[in-house]
C-alpha cells in the first residue's frame, strides 16, 4: 500500500492546512487498516475502544495519563475518576449515539482537556469509544 500523507501547506505560514474532501477520501483509501484496540493517531494521542479504556493495566503499559470518554454513563462504561484513581485524569462526556444529540456542547471542555493532557510533560491521552 502506498504511504499517504496530508498535503503540504502552501502560501501563508500561519494558515491551517485543510485537505479537500477528495484528498481525505484518498487518504482513507490509501491508509492502512488497524486491527488493534488502540492506535496512536497523533504523537501522544491515542484512540481506543471500551476494552482498552476499561483495562487499567493496559493504559499503564501504554503510558496513558488522561482518558476522555465520549460514552460516559453508558451500560458498559466503567470509566469514572474513582475507577482510574489518582494516576489517570478522566473526563466523561455523556454522549448518546443518536442523530439529535448535540455533542458540540462538549467540544470546548474536551479540547481544553486534550490541550492540558498534551501540555503535560510525559502526558498522553486515550479516548474511549
Amino acid at each position: 500500500m502506498a504511504e499517504a500523507s496530508l498535503p503540504q501547506l502552501r502560501g501563508d505560514a500561519e494558515a491551517t492546512p485543510c485537505p479537500s474532501v477528495l484528498e481525505l477520501e484518498e487518504l482513507l483509501r490509501a491508509g492502512k487498516f488497524s486491527s488493534s484496540r488502540v492506535d496512536e493517531v497523533w504523537p501522544n494521542l491515542y484512540i481506543g475502544d471500551a476494552a482498552t479504556a476499561n483495562n487499567r493495566f493496559e493504559l499503564w503499559k501504554l503510558g496513558i495519563t488522561h482518558v476522555l470518554n465520549a460514552a460516559h454513563g453508558g451500560l458498559y462504561c466503567q470509566g469514572s475518576p474513582d475507577f482510574y484513581g489518582s494516576t489517570v485524569s478522566y473526563l466523561g462526556v455523556p454522549a448518546h449515539d443518536l442523530p439529535e444529540f448535540d455533542i458540540s456542547a462538549y467540544f470546548s471542555s474536551a479540547a481544553d482537556f486534550i490541550h492540558r493532557a498534551l501540555s503535560t510533560p510525559g502526558g498522553s491521552w486515550c479516548t474511549a469509544w
